[in-house]
Formats: structure tokens, C-alpha cells, sequence
């Protein structure tokens, strides 16, 4: 089976079991970088707290953000889910962003993709799946967020081989969705649903929208990652 057709077939049943996730309509760049940041897996649902959060001063531009105190934040994001653990992180992206950017909040990323990749990693407290996530959803570059939970559902299916190297994993999810035509935003919001409800440490196929996907003797490595 192909990349296409084992993400086809990925997509169909994930979408059947969760429907097509609503994205985020952010109004700007930086605000969708906050949002996701803040948000994780659920950035594009309504939050009311975490909206009124990003539509303060102190959030609403990269300069902003940087100059306000860490103590600031951490009052400011007090009712997001982990916002105030996120306050240095935050100062650290809007420093980041000002580096690159100054204080447009919508700019072109015209620098590359590994440019941008390898920045943003070199930031503390901020992962590469989350760098990879920020860059697919703001950037739009062609690149996938290889989570722990992307990773399980990946390797117990038989889409990837241990051990997993990121080129050969970033090929088969980037070239995968783009000749299948599916939105890699979409699909990497479903996996990460499916991968939160049946694909922990230990799998949970039994009800999975992916159950009917795995191999003949069931998942494959299921102690992986």
C-alpha cells in the first residue's frame, strides 16, 4: 500500500469517526504563533479565556509581548490551561519573532524551511514537534509535526520502520498528504485525537477509527516511543 492510499484511507476514517476539525481563524500570523503555543492539539477550538487572553496589549504584537515582564504574563495567562508555566517561553518567541520579523504580524517567511527549523529549536522550551506544528500551521512550509502520539499511530500501523529518521518520516507525511490533496493541518489535528484517545504507551485499538487500518496481527512494536 502506498503513502497516498494509506493516508487516504487514514483520513476517511478519522474523519468519519471526528468530523473535519474546524482551524483556527486567527486574525494575524503572530496571533495564530500565540494561539498554538497556548493552545497545543486544541488551538483552533473556541477558548474563551485564552481569546480574551490574545486580545490584551501585552499579547497583541511581538514588541509587546517582549517588553512586558515575565510576572506580567504569568498574571495575564493565569486562567489558559499552563499559560502562566509558558510565560518566559512566550517573551523568548516574541524576541525571536522581532529577530526575524519586527513587529509584523503577518511577514513573509521567506527564508526557508531549515532556517526557520533549526531558530526555532535553538529556543529553550520550545520542542521540535512544536516547531515543526508552528511552522506548517503559520508558515505554511512544507513540514510535519512528528509528535510522540504521531509517532505510535505511525509505527503500530506499519507506516514507519524503527528506527524512525525524521527526513525519511517528514517525506512520507509531507509527500504523502500532498499527492493525496488532504490538508496536512487537518490530518495532523486528527491524528493527534486519535493518537490521545487509543494510541497512549500502551494501545487501545478496541473502538480506534484505525482499527480496521492495522496490520493482519494487530499493531506492530506496540511498546514503541
Amino acid at each position: 500500500m502506498t503513502e497516498l492510499s494509506r493516508l487516504a484511507n487514514a483520513a476517511v476514517h478519522l474523519r468519519a469517526a471526528y468530523g473535519s476539525p474546524t482551524l483556527s481563524d486567527s486574525p494575524n500570523g503572530w496571533t495564530l504563533f500565540l494561539r498554538i503555543l497556548l493552545g497545543g492539539p486544541a488551538a483552533e477550538q473556541s477558548h474563551d479565556v485564552l481569546n480574551e487572553a490574545l486580545e490584551t496589549s501585552p499579547l497583541a504584537t511581538p514588541g509587546t509581548t517582549a517588553r512586558a515582564t515575565t510576572g506580567q504574563l504569568v498574571e495575564l495567562l493565569s486562567g489558559v490551561p499552563r499559560g502562566p508555566q509558558k510565560a518566559s517561553l512566550l517573551r523568548a518567541v516574541a524576541e525571536w519573532w522581532q529577530t526575524q520579523f519586527g513587529d509584523e504580524t503577518s511577514p513573509e517567511w521567506s527564508r526557508g524551511l531549515e532556517f526557520y527549523r533549526e531558530s526555532l529549536r535553538k529556543i529553550r522550551g520550545l520542542g521540535p514537534a512544536t516547531a515543526d506544528e508552528l511552522l506548517m500551521f503559520v508558515a505554511r512550509l512544507p513540514v510535519f509535526p512528528l509528535d510522540r502520539g504521531t509517532l505510535r499511530v505511525a509505527i503500530r500501523h506499519g507506516w514507519l520502520d524503527l528506527p524512525v529518521e525524521d527526513g525519511e518520516a517528514q517525506d512520507f507525511f509531507v509527500r504523502g498528504l500532498s499527492e493525496s490533496e488532504i490538508d496536512p493541518r487537518e490530518f495532523s489535528r486528527l491524528v493527534s485525537r486519535v493518537a490521545e484517545a487509543h494510541c497512549g504507551r500502551e494501545p487501545k485499538c478496541e473502538g480506534c477509527p484505525l482499527e480496521p487500518l492495522l496490520p493482519l496481527n494487530g499493531p506492530l512494536n506496540p511498546d514503541s516511543c
